[in-house]
């Protein structure tokens, strides 16, 4: 009988071993899952925050691309307010040169046409490093280079104009008649017409960078033309990079210039020269002074 209920025991103790070892298996299978639930639930949110990331720089771009863009625009509207108000003045100025100046537009059409085409370039380039996921520091710096490029080809396009505008003044000169027909007297209307295109043409190149191609070719054509005016009589005062104090007989337009030192006035635009025929003025200056009053 002891055996017996000693056999029932153990069988007993065996079952209860083995019930006991199942519940410990389901416990850790238990725990395993939530373990990897909670790295599910952790993976999710960082792949959220790195598709957040990723949204907030494509916007970044975006508005990089947009602002590039803006630039791009007011700067070909610029240049061809710029451009337009060329060809009205010396139309008007000039009016002896029409016939020979005209030869002159192809060319500014032919720039404008090479200033949109480089523009257009440099919208696709923009565009294709947006694509490709360049780095926004690399697009900025291709952008401005592109820029530079655009308004340097500018430019150069701008010299060669006034480099055959200079040429065909310096022509005119030594055929123009510098007496008046009727009266005999000196005739001084194309001296101050030609001493218009000079003041424009020392505007423009005020604002160059002297590394320009053709630059210094402009300015000694420039010289030569005016050592012809000396060699008649008349004299170009020079105004452009100097200060102004008031008093000074010119009619001047005063643009506010934070940049300059307070106090300063600087001659930095010259619209009418002041010309001196032997010794005596016969024409004032229009002049624009940058100031910070």
């Amino acid at each position: 009988m002891k055996r017996i209920l000693i056999i029932i025991l153990t069988c007993l103790s065996f079952a209860s071993f083995g019930q006991t070892s199942d519940s410990l298996e389901i416990a850790t299978l238990k725990a395993k899952v939530a373990n990897l639930e909670r790295q599910i639930g952790l993976t999710n949110r960082q792949i959220q925050i790195l598709n957040d990331e990723q949204n907030t720089k494509i916007d970044s771009l975006n508005n990089l691309l947009s602002e590039q863009t803006r630039k791009t625009e007011s700067m070909e509207t610029a240049f061809s307010q710029e451009i337009g108000k060329t060809n009205s003045d010396l139309n008007a100025n000039v009016e002896s040169l029409n016939q020979t100046i005209s030869a002159n537009k192809l060319f500014a059409i032919v720039g404008i046409v090479i200033a949109v085409l480089l523009l257009v370039a440099v919208g696709l380039i923009l565009w294709k490093k947006i694509k490709n996921k360049d780095s926004a520091i690399d697009q900025i710096k291709n952008a401005q280079k592109s820029l530079e490029f655009v308004q340097k080809s500018m430019q150069e396009e701008s010299i060669k104009l006034d480099g055959k505008l200079v040429e065909l003044l310096e022509k005119q000169m030594s055929a123009q008649p510098v007496h008046n027909e009727k009266t005999g007297e000196q005739d001084h209307s194309f001296a101050l017409k030609v001493g218009d295109e000079i003041a424009k043409i020392e505007t423009n190149l005020s604002k160059m960078d002297p590394e320009v191609k053709g630059y210094k070719q402009l300015k000694q054509a420039l010289k030569r033309i005016k050592d012809n005016f000396n060699a008649h009589g008349y004299e170009i005062v020079e105004l452009l990079g100097q200060d102004y104090n008031d008093g000074m007989p010119f009619e001047a337009r005063f643009v506010p210039d934070d940049t300059l030192p307070e106090g300063k006035r600087i001659i930095s635009g010259i619209t009418r020269l002041q010309i001196n025929y032997k010794g005596e003025m016969i024409q004032a200056a229009k002049i624009v002074v940058r100031e910070n009053i």
